[in-house]
Formats: C-alpha cells, structure tokens, sequence
C-alpha cells in the first residue's frame, strides 16, 4: 500500500501477489491488485481478480460498482447492470449503484428511464452534483430543455465521488513534504483545523526556517480561531518584514473572525496599501467595513473587487446582501443573479435571490428559487430558516 501511495505501482503490484499467495481468504489484497490491473490496461484480469473478491465480501459495494463500471467499459452494459443493482443492495444509501444504472440507461439510449432513476437519487441525496449533470443529459434528449438548463447549469463540473474506502485508506501511507502539504491543505478546506495544524506542525520541525510554511501554518491558526498561537508565528514575520502581504491579510481575517474588528480594519487597511490593485484584500476590507457599520464604504470596496477580479462571485453576493438589507430588492437581484452567472452553486446568493422575489410579492418564484437551493446546496445552514421566512410571508399574503 506504500508503494501504491508513492506512485510505485510495479513494485505494489509485485507485493500484492506476494499479498495473496500469503493469504488468499483476504479480499483487500486482490482488490488491490485487480485496481492496479485495471489501471494498466489488463480489464481482464482485474474482472477474474474482482469476482473472487466478490465471493469473499458479497457486501463491499464498491466492488460491485467497479466491475459494473469495469463491464460499462468493455461495451457489456447488461452485465454492468447486474453488477450496479448489486451494488445498491449492499449499500442502499451510496449514489454508485444508482449512477451506474443511470449511465447503464444513458449508454443504452433508454433516456426516460435514466431520467426516472436519477429523479429517485436525488429525491434522496439532493445536491449530489454528478447526478444532476447526467440528469440534464437525459432531460436534453427528451427535449425538456428548461429542466435541461437548470440541472445542468447546477450540476456543471460535478464529478462523480464514489466512495471506497478500502481505496481511501491507502492514502495514509503516502509521505513526503509535498503529499503532506496538499493533505494540510484539503483539512483545511474541509474545516478540520486542528487536523491541519498537526500535519503543519510536523512539517515545521522538517523545514524550521522556511517563512512561507510559518506564514501558512499562521493562517491556518486564524483561520481555526487561536489568535494567541497565529499571532506568534505571524508578527515576527511582519517584524522583520512589514510589507509580508499574506502574514498582514492573515492577521486581518483573523481578527475579523474573531471579533477584534478594530485590530481586523487596521491590518485590512494595511493589506490594501501593500496591494491596492488586490481583490481579496478589497474584499477583507470591505466585510470589514460592512461588519462596522459602514454599509456605503463597504459597497465601494465590493465594487472595486469585482472589477478586479471579474470571476469572483462573492463581491456580488455581498453587495445583494447590502442592498436586500436596505430595502433595494430590484438592485439586490441583479447582484445575486451577477453572482449566481460566477457559481450557480451559491446556495446564499439563491436564498437572497428568493428573498427578493419574496419581498417583492411572488411567492411562486421564490418557491422555484429555494428548490434550486436546496439542489445546489442542499446542507446550507441558512436554507431552513429562508422556508420559514418565505412561507411565512406567502401565507401572511393570503
């Protein structure tokens, strides 16, 4: 598993046969190897491998949804459905088993009826993007192009997550500086801070010196709320270099988040003379601005950060926001639908979208708006409440 981690495939696979010599009743070792047969271009002898892994764990789904995936393939797509219906039974909660009966349907041309098995999907797992786009695939064949566009556009660039966790467990044993840093880097995107800052800290006592991994370790410790320990790392930085632009925006957005909004304006303030031209720091400053009370400075700052970074939906969803709050519902939808043109997924630019359509007096509209939320982003904190507000109002209406 080391080797595979590490890119050195020929020696993993050569262990793996040693793997299975050792101990043919352990179903990882040949799924190992029939994953590595299939990467190779050998389909055959992983579809022998993953028939016998099947036998000695009829449960684990990904194997089903593999060889399915595998027969898809090799053109045998009444075989890959079998194999994707066995992999709805082993794990009834997994899209895999029901995607590969959709592209199985897709393949086939039996458009209605992949359109029928995507439509069950996501009535379960609303949100799952993959599933969408090969919705909008369907619906396009069947010539229902206004469903087409909407599934389409939210699911735009989904790709597809099969879940496989004896696949997954692999990855602990990749190593090096670089794997470790992109490892950091997804937990802290994931908002697993304290995880992040463990595998940073290791790094640092590889590379004690190298300021752009104190800067970085800096703010991720803003980012998780420890000010005490970022600003440790982070001011002598800025001690022996005051024009350090990412140690400055750190301590900025730490602060911001944090509540310290005086401490939070005034490295905003110098992030923005340091890069004037800077989206982000535009940005920064602005929530700042806003966060202060200071509605009409903070839409000057969102404006010049949309204009220097025409592709960032954010800028615009703020300005919305502004404006919904002040009662500017016609100019607050042009923003959330500028931001929403960016990222069709903004779950809080389709909330303020419904709301201004709410505030506005058509209820349908905003439903249709909501339905779109919660398909784009179907875990947002705020969506609940949007339902609430817009019910509210709609029956108040009456």
């Amino acid at each position: 598993m080391a080797y595979e981690a590490n890119g050195l495939l020929v020696q993993a696979a050569a262990t793996y046969d040693v793997a299975v010599g050792l101990d043919d009743r352990e179903p990882r070792w040949r799924y190992r190897r029939a994953v590595l047969a299939a990467r190779r271009g050998d389909v055959d002898a992983a579809l022998v491998d993953l028939e016998q892994v099947i036998t000695l764990a009829p449960s684990y789904a990904p194997a089903h949804w593999r060889k399915g995936l595998w027969l898809l393939d090799r053109a045998r797509p009444d075989e890959a459905a079998v194999s994707f219906g066995e992999a709805v039974k082993a794990a009834p909660t997994d899209p895999a088993g029901s995607i590969g009966l959709a592209l199985v349907h897709l393949s086939k041309r039996e458009d209605a009826e992949a359109a029928a098995e995507l439509e069950r999907l996501l009535a379960k797992s609303p949100g799952e993007r993959y599933a969408l786009h090969l919705l909008g695939t369907a619906y396009q064949r069947l010539g229902r192009s206004d469903e087409a566009r909407f599934a389409l556009s939210i699911g735009r660039g989904g790709q597809p997550l099969w879940a496989d966790p004896w696949s997954e467990e692999v990855d602990q044993y990749r190593r090096g500086f670089a794997a470790m840093l992109k490892e950091a880097t997804q937990l802290g995107l994931e908002r697993r801070f304290d995880e992040a800052i463990a595998l940073l800290e290791q790094l640092r006592t590889l590379r004690p010196e190298d300021i752009a991994l104190r800067v970085y370790l800096g703010g991720m410790y803003a980012s998780a709320g420890r000010m005490g320990e970022a600003t440790a790392l982070l001011e002598p930085v800025l001690a022996s270099d005051p024009r350090h632009f990412d140690a400055t925006m750190h301590l900025a957005s730490g602060y911001l988040f944090s509540g310290a909004l005086d401490k939070a304006a005034a490295y905003a303030a110098r992030a923005l003379e340091l890069r004037p031209e800077s989206a982000d720091a535009a940005k920064l400053r602005g929530v700042v601005d806003w966060q202060q009370g200071r509605e009409r400075e903070a839409l000057a700052r969102f404006d010049a950060a949309a204009t220097a970074d025409p592709r960032d939906p954010m800028p615009h969803l703020w300005m919305g926001m502004i404006h919904g709050q002040q009662g500017q519902y016609l100019v607050a939808r042009n923003r959330f639908e500028a931001a929403l043109s960016k990222n069709p997924l903004l779950g809080d630019a389709l909330i303020g979208l419904a709301d201004t359509w709410a505030a506005t007096g058509d209820f349908g509209e905003a439903q249709k708006v909501l339905e779109r939320a919660a398909q784009a982003e179907p875990n947002n904190p705020r969506l609940a409440a949007a339902r609430e507000r817009i019910g509210t109002a709609a029956r108040s209406a009456r």
